[in-house]
């Protein structure tokens, strides 16, 4: 047995770096291959030195088990091998599984067993990431399950009030205006909240089912949260609430705008609803790490109890409490946020505080400033590369060499600058222009137009676009260089 081992053991018999060999007795020393030195980080001296050798490595408290079971397996003589499967953790503390295939060798009035040792990390690392998969889909359809019951209730239960209320205005025409108003009233609000459940629940279902479209683009993010605030003004002006932004100027980011434009809707109007008249709302835009930006809504209205807090974002609990002025709400809006922001890669939290306030945080990627250039020169896409990058250390370069490669180009990313031709074979740099702006309905988009001649006409058309740099195509990387400069200072 011994010489066979060391054969084993100098010839590596078994060209694999994931099997290796091993020999030992509890009250003798660890023997094994220099692969599974390697491997686990320790010598065969530091091995021979613990308790249960090379078991003495297994995380928990399960290297005495299968002494034990090693032991039992020593003195049972109808046994030739067993099999055990553990997590050991290695000199550098990387967890390693294995699978162990132990024999024994009761040979000469001594037993000494040998291994044959797989490592089966990968295997084990698919297996547990399935059934993680498993039991998240569990939860998920468990959540699915809540949900269908709590909507099922919350759907039918206001249709008695509303069959109600409906039958007495149809049946009894001599029914006092003023009641007649309170009845059309509570049926209006109730069919408006009804209605604001069912877009939830459907753009909910869309984000599981992966329906949901996602169009992410260039976007200045205040921009985006000017508009949301147009739409909430008169909601804050009947509450005598200011909202604030503070600021968000010149920060771009790459988000779907529609999207985004839902997620900060919705957190508005949670604050406006909990925030009582007289009180203000403030939007706070900042950088957050290398890549991401953060927008916090603050408020200072109701806020959540700590018993209550737990339930937000948990779409199978829909947590939903009355707003200063009475105002309901669905219960899924925060669900749907939480869902928007991960779908942008972005993470959501929030702290609240009864009576004094909540305010909610999250954030999205933001935008790299790219430089898009058409030229299909390679002499001069290396000349402007070595200029713009040595100006321009932040702008990344990226090159057309048509128009309708910039065409392409655009329906996946929106680029911070565009140099253009005027002329270009089959497509003008007006129509260029014309279909950037279909995107870029902010105007965000720099645009310099490279022009041999151009007609007063022309430059009418460009200005439609909000096109006013015009410089002459004969111009040097570095010339143009200083155009942008100016742009972008």
């Amino acid at each position: 047995m011994k010489s066979t081992f060391n054969t084993i053991l100098n010839d590596h018999l078994i060209p694999n770096e994931n099997i290796f060999f091993a020999s030992w007795s509890y009250e003798g020393k660890f023997k094994c291959t220099d692969a599974f030195e390697l491997k686990i980080g320790y010598t065969k001296d530091e091995i021979s030195k613990l308790p249960y050798k090379h078991h003495s490595l297994i995380e928990s408290d399960s290297e005495e088990e299968i002494y034990n079971s090693l032991v039992e397996f020593q003195s049972n003589n109808n046994s030739s091998d067993i099999s055990k499967i553990y997590k050991l953790i290695s000199k550098s503390e990387k967890p390693i599984w294995l699978k162990e295939i132990i024999f024994i060798n009761r040979n000469n009035g001594s037993e000494i067993f040998s291994s044959i040792i797989v490592d089966i990390t990968d295997v084990k690392q698919k297996e547990i990431n399935l059934n993680e998969i498993i039991q998240r889909k569990t939860e998920q359809n468990n959540s699915k399950d809540k949900l269908i019951s709590i909507i099922s209730h919350d759907l039918r239960a206001p249709f008695t009030s509303l069959l109600g209320f409906s039958e007495i205005l149809l049946n009894e025409p001599e029914l006092p205006n003023e009641e007649r108003v309170e009845y059309l009233k509570y049926i209006h609000d109730a069919s408006e909240l009804q209605l604001q459940m069912v877009n939830h629940l459907l753009d909910w279902t869309r984000f599981q089912t992966g329906t949901m479209r996602f169009e992410p683009q260039r976007i200045e993010i205040r921009d985006v949260i000017q508009n949301c605030i147009s739409v909430l003004t008169g909601a804050a002006m009947r509450k005598n609430i200011e909202i604030k932004v503070d600021g968000g100027k010149g920060i771009f980011v790459n988000v779907d705008e529609k999207l985004i434009s839902q997620a900060v809707t919705n957190l508005l109007s949670n604050a406006v609803k909990f925030t009582p008249s007289g009180k203000n709302i403030e939007v706070i835009i900042s950088n957050y790490k290398n890549d991401m930006v953060e927008v916090t809504v603050k408020d200072e209205g109701l806020g959540i109890s700590e018993s209550n807090q737990s339930k937000l974002f948990k779409v199978e609990t829909k947590f939903s409490q009355t707003g200063t002025a009475g105002e309901k709400g669905t219960g899924l809006g925060l669900t749907l946020v939480k869902e928007i922001i991960e779908k942008h890669s972005g993470k959501i939290w929030f702290y609240s505080e009864l009576k004094k306030g909540s305010e909610f945080h999250f954030t999205i990627p933001k935008s790299e400033n790219t430089l898009l250039i058409i030229e299909e020169h390679k002499d001069l896409q290396k000349e402007y590369t070595k200029v713009l990058k040595e100006q321009f250390p932040s702008f990344a370069i990226d090159f057309a060499k048509t128009g309708f490669e910039a065409l392409n180009y655009l329906l996946e990313k929106t680029p911070s600058v565009i140099i253009t031709y005027h002329n270009m074979s089959l497509m003008s740099g007006v129509q260029l222009v014309s279909s950037l702006r279909k995107k870029d309905q902010h105007n965000k988009v720099e645009v310099i137009v490279l022009v041999d001649k151009i007609t007063d006409e022309e430059k009418l058309e460009y200005k439609k676009y909000k096109v006013t740099n015009f410089v002459n195509f004969n111009s040097s990387p570095i010339e143009i260089a200083e155009v942008l400069n100016s742009l972008i200072s």
